[in-house]
């Protein structure tokens, strides 16, 4: 058994108080916390004056838009998905790019404090094998507790959209397949086969893209596999205002209710965004076991609008947090999605339902162990050792709302010291220690040069779309304001 001692930090946990204390690690978890532990040969962590606290986790990303941060900007959702996923020119990477893509992402947020991702990844069907793995052995090399899913769907972008709305061209209104069943649902399932059990931080998962972008023969299927294989699964959820009148068309009706009546609603399935849930969906969501990941940077920037946060937290929905796709929300800095999903809502929601630095706090840490299915998120025997220590100066002792209060609002990452996932020192004096972080940057730069060498060609495919993109964002604002009446 390998023992560690995290000595005489203070302790910043949503159950503790903020006490001086130890924490004493065996193998991959936290077995006491106390004043002058002791463990034979036990390996000694000096956290004197800095804050220990449990690792941040981010509940949804994407690590194959890593090297598009800054791709754009004042494009909403709709338009922005033809940009990014659907332009056609420079967006293929392959497996060794994958790698590097996920690495990237992997820095960033273990330097910044956060020790567990659920990275919804989606790889070219022609590498699909190659490419599920590459990105599960960076996280596998960075020593990262990684959830990921293999994001798929058999849909052409153009099937989730409301053409109907518009005067669409006619070859945009066909029903455009991009891959088979049968082939997605065999990749998928020989993915789960390979890495189940493999890592004891690496929790492969299904991933079908989203709801509209998946055929409901398709959906059906993937929820049958994910039950039969006991497996995890993460979706997107009523991410864009367009995606309320195709759930009306294709399920006759709300998307949520379709997704209760599929049985999909469980404790292993967690939903990403759920912006346009309605008032009547949330009972739906609160009676059920699920997980919606709000991801308020990502949608502030697209103007895909603001989830209703307080609304399904104070009825009891289990809610956590993530950072979303770096092409979209641009950074994978979960400190900023904390200190947003404080403030976000304070625009729209009376004040006596704002959240606070607790509650964001509380949806990362809860809501993402809930999410990922691992006891992480504490500072208590029996869970994951999965810490975050900060160093103070900059940021200060004081009583513990005030340090909640200055770790939401005024910290951005500076702080993180040391990171221990599962027990294994990974950060340390903030410096990576499982890989050679220049290294990897500078091939991360070539390959980021390579990208926008064809972002051109990607710029003037998207113009020529522009038009009727622009015709669906005024036709769908048109239904949004009917929407928003009927949510009261």
């Amino acid at each position: 058994m390998v023992s560690t001692i995290i000595r005489g930090g203070y302790l910043l946990d949503l159950d503790l108080p903020l006490i001086i204390s130890d924490v004493l690690i065996e193998d991959d978890q936290i077995s006491a916390i106390g004043p002058d532990l002791s463990s034979p040969n036990a390996k000694i962590i000096n956290a004197a004056g800095k804050i220990v606290m449990p690792g941040l986790i981010n509940a949804h990303t994407h690590s194959n838009q890593t090297i598009e941060k800054g791709l754009c900007d004042r494009l909403p959702l709709d338009a922005w998905m033809i940009l990014a996923s659907y332009g056609g020119a420079g967006s293929r990477l392959e497996p060794r790019d994958l790698y590097v893509s996920a690495m990237v992402g992997a820095i960033e947020m273990l330097s910044t404090g956060t020790t567990s991702v659920i990275d919804c990844m989606r790889p070219d069907l022609s590498w699909f094998d190659e490419g599920m793995d590459a990105v599960l052995q960076a996280y596998a090399d960075i020593g990262m507790r990684a959830n990921v899913a293999a994001q798929f769907a058999d849909l052409d972008f153009f099937s989730s959209i409301p053409l109907s709305l518009i005067n669409a061209p006619p070859e945009y209104q066909q029903d455009r397949r991009r891959a088979s069943i049968d082939d997605i649902l065999t990749r998928a399932e020989a993915f789960l086969g390979r890495w189940e059990n493999q890592n004891p931080k690496l929790t492969p998962m299904l991933g079908p893209s989203s709801v509209p972008r998946c055929s409901i023969d398709l959906y059906q299927e993937v929820i049958k596999l994910a039950k039969r294989k006991q497996v995890r699964l993460q979706s997107h959820l009523l991410s864009a205002k367009s995606q309320v009148p195709v759930g009306n068309e294709r399920f006759g009706g709300s998307t949520v209710k379709y997704l209760n009546n599929l049985g999909a609603l469980e404790s292993w399935a967690s939903y990403a965004h759920g912006i346009w849930i309605s008032d009547e969906e949330i009972p739906i969501l609160a009676n059920s076991k699920t997980t919606i990941v709000h991801n308020p940077v990502s949608n502030q920037k697209l103007g895909a609008g603001i989830a209703p946060v307080p609304a399904l937290d104070r009825s009891g929905v289990m809610v956590a947090i993530g950072s979303d796709g770096s092409s979209s929300g641009d950074s994978q800095n979960m400190f900023e999605v904390i200190k947003s999903t404080a403030l976000i809502h304070r625009i729209t929601t009376p004040q006596e339902n704002w959240l606070g630095s607790s509650d964001a706090l509380r949806l990362c840490w809860n809501g993402g162990a809930s999410a990922i299915g691992a006891p992480v998120g504490k500072l208590a025997p029996g869970y994951k050792a999965d810490i975050t220590i900060l160093k103070t100066g900059e940021l200060m002792i004081g009583p513990k709302q005030q340090l909640m209060n200055a770790l939401v609002y005024s910290e951005v990452g500076r702080s993180v010291d040391t990171v221990l996932v599962g027990g294994d020192t990974v950060l340390e004096n903030g410096q990576i220690i499982n890989v050679n972080t220049s290294a990897l940057l500078e091939e991360a730069q070539e390959l980021a040069t390579r990208i926008w060498s064809n972002l051109p060609e990607r710029y003037k495919a998207f113009e020529t779309l522009r038009p009727m993109l622009e015709d669906l964002e005024n036709a769908v604002g048109r239904l949004t304001l009917e929407f928003s009446r009927s949510c009261g």
